[in-house]
C-alpha cells in the first residue's frame, strides 16, 4: 500500500471540502480511485463512467505521465507518487462536428463508431440512423479536440465510409 498525493481540479474541490490536494493509499490507480470514493463520495462517478473506465474527457497523470499510456487503471503506484486529475475540456479546444456517414453493404456490421470512440478522445452521438441490408446512413455528432475529430474522420474514410458535413461543418 503506497501513499499517493492526488491533485484535485477546481471543479471537483467542492467534493473534497475545498482541498486542492489529498493523500490517498493504494497499490494502483484503480485502488486509489476506490479509496478516493470512500473518503469523498461522488468523486469516482466524475472520474469514471458506468463501466468503471476513466471518462473520455478526464485525464489522469501519474508523475506527469498519462496513465492511458501506461497500464491505465492497473498502473502501479509507489510512496510519494503524485496523481493529477485533469479535465480534458479545460483547454477550450472542445468542439463539435456533425457529419453524415454512408456505409456500404460490407461495412454495415462493422463497429466503426464504437471503434472511433475507443481509439480517439471523442464523444460519438448518433443523431439519426437508417440501416438496410444494402446501405447504412448515420447522422453523427463528434465532440472533442479538433485534432482528435480529424483523426476520427480519417479513420472512417480509411475504412471506406463516405463522410459528408452536416450544416456548415467542414470535413478536412
Amino acid at each position: 500500500m503506497s501513499n499517493v498525493n492526488v491533485r484535485i481540479p477546481t471543479p471537483l474541490r467542492k467534493i473534497t471540502g475545498g482541498k486542492d490536494e489529498v493523500a490517498v493509499n493504494g497499490k494502483d490507480i484503480a485502488e486509489i480511485i476506490e479509496n478516493l470514493e470512500k473518503d469523498y463520495p461522488g468523486l469516482k462517478e466524475r472520474i469514471c463512467d458506468e463501466s468503471g473506465n476513466v471518462r473520455r474527457f478526464v485525464n489522469l497523470y501519474l508523475n506527469d505521465e498519462d496513465v492511458r499510456f501506461q497500464d491505465n487503471l492497473s498502473t502501479a503506484v509507489k510512496d510519494g507518487d503524485e496523481l493529477s486529475i485533469i479535465p480534458a475540456i479545460a483547454g477550450g479546444n472542445v468542439e463539435k462536428k456533425k457529419v453524415y456517414l454512408t456505409y456500404s453493404q460490407k461495412l454495415i456490421k462493422e463497429p466503426l463508431i464504437y471503434e472511433v470512440g475507443q481509439r480517439y478522445k471523442v464523444v460519438t452521438n448518433i443523431r439519426q440512423a437508417s440501416i438496410s441490408d444494402e446501405i447504412g446512413l448515420v447522422a453523427l455528432e463528434l465532440q472533442g479536440d479538433r485534432e482528435e475529430i480529424k483523426k476520427a474522420i480519417k479513420y472512417f474514410k480509411d475504412h471506406g465510409v463516405i463522410v459528408e458535413p452536416i450544416e456548415q461543418d467542414i470535413v478536412e
